[in-house]
């Protein structure tokens, strides 16, 4: 008994960890793929790899200070022309010395520029995280809700394997008492089969759909909660497109992104422009050189400050083909803009329409799931007394899975739709997606 327990205890352990006792919901889900979506990780990485820009523009512009050092043999080989009486002689000796610089930039065009360059790219770097993680917001609901409507698909499928399971076992039973001929009963099964291969394939696509889940949380994830019965249906606020698409076009992070990116472009320009210009440093050295001879050792130390001017006079036309390669790419990156802002524009757009016709959609579904019950309880009434047949019964049962299915698929969208919209919009926040998640059961 002793040794039985220890063994209970670590089975009920396991079990408690590995199945937690509540479905996970959406900030469950979203916790994991904020620590787990390589995507949205590499998307971090990259701006933290960008705010050292900041530094390293800054350390070109401050002192450096630098140490070289040097030690030779050497061999004089003496020939006097003076004096053809002296013979020639050889004299080895070796020689020594070091060098200490300090180095002050007082002008430098291209490294104040780099300087001024590195907040727009810092700042394009932040709008592209901030974009980043609205997109994760909308991934993590769209792979969560794409789960959702595939276990309702495959209820759909289950409930018509099931009718038509009962609608076969009728109809060979009316074969086998000459009620009915042998094609109702082949029909009957052909029917089933396909039911039963829909099944298969609803399945797969649950499967489907935990592993879109999985790549972007890196787990897997059986027992999600189910959207509530009730959910609110709110419209836009304000309710005019057009205020929507203005704010998409001010407050849109990828165009923020874009807008950092042209001037950042700008900045390239004026750099590979200052390659005309001269530099101008200040340039304290000390030295000292250790050196022998026939005429004996020599030790020289010096010390010297100044500033030293150095101007670029030709080098073959590369100063001028970067700035024009530059040009091109600020063009470039201005039509990026302009792509950035029309794209912005047709999300907005599109999602607030969709909000718009989802409520509507939402409750025209919610009408005819209900009107789908009302006439799946008279049909089943008349097959009980004989007005209605089995197949009858089977495409009512049909007809209120699939309105419970489009019902569900409704809600998904509209809710979908109200984030694309405060995505577009440049407003998508983490209290969004609480606010979904409160519809959760």
């Amino acid at each position: 008994m002793s040794k039985i327990l220890p063994k209970t205890l670590c089975t009920l352990l396991f079990l408690a960890v590995a199945c937690p006792a509540y479905p996970a919901d959406l900030m469950d889900i979203y916790g994991h793929a904020l620590d787990s979506d390589p995507q949205y990780l590499q998307v971090a990485a990259d701006r933290r790899a960008t705010l050292e820009q900041h530094p390293q523009a800054r350390a070109r512009l401050l002192p450096s200070l630098s140490i070289s050092a040097n030690a030779f043999t050497n061999e004089e080989d003496i020939t006097s022309v003076f004096n053809p009486i002296d013979r020639p002689s050889k004299v080895s000796f070796g020689s020594h010395g070091y060098s200490l610089d300090l180095v002050q930039p007082l002008f430098n065009g291209e490294r104040i520029v780099s300087y001024l360059q590195a907040d727009s790219l810092i700042n394009r770097a932040d709008a592209e995280l901030g974009a980043a993680r609205q997109d994760l917001i909308v991934r993590t609901t769209q792979a969560y809700f794409e789960a959702l409507a595939a276990h309702d698909n495959l209820g759909f499928a289950e409930a018509e394997k099931k009718s038509l399971s009962r609608q076969l076992e009728q109809a060979q039973q009316r074969f086998e008492v000459g009620l009915s001929a042998i094609t109702d009963v082949q029909e009957a099964q052909a029917g089933f089969d396909r039911a039963v291969a829909a099944q298969i394939a609803a399945r797969n696509n649950v499967d489907n759909a935990l592993e879109a889940l999985r790549a972007i949380t890196g787990s897997y994830f059986s027992d999600l909660a189910l959207l509530g019965a009730t959910m609110p249906l709110v419209s836009p606020q304000p309710e005019e497109i057009e205020t929507w698409t203005g704010a998409a076009l001010e407050q849109n992070l990828e165009v923020q992104a874009a807008r950092h990116a042209v001037d950042s472009a700008r900045r390239e320009v004026q750099k590979r422009r200052a390659g005309h210009l001269p530099a101008l440093d200040m340039v304290a050295r000390h030295s000292y050189f250790s050196t022998g001879g026939r005429f004996g050792s020599l030790d020289n130390t010096t010390n010297s400050i100044g500033v030293e001017v150095s101007m670029p006079l030709f080098q073959g036309g590369y100063v001028s083909s970067r700035v024009r390669e530059t040009r091109e790419r600020l063009n470039a990156e201005l039509e990026r803009l302009e792509q950035a802002r029309r794209q912005a524009q047709r999300l907005t757009r599109q999602a607030y329409l969709g909000v718009i016709s989802g409520i509507s959609q939402v409750k025209a579904l919610q009408q005819a799931v209900v009107s789908s019950e009302t006439a799946l309880a008279a049909t089943e009434a008349g097959f009980d007394v004989g007005t209605r047949t089995a197949v009858d019964v089977v495409a009512a049962e049909r007809a209120t899975s699939q309105a419970r299915r489009d019902y569900a698929r409704a809600r998904y969208d509209y809710l979908l739709d109200t984030l694309r919209l405060k995505q577009a919009a440049g407003s998508l926040s983490i209290d969004d997606l609480r606010g979904v998640n409160r519809w959760l059961e």
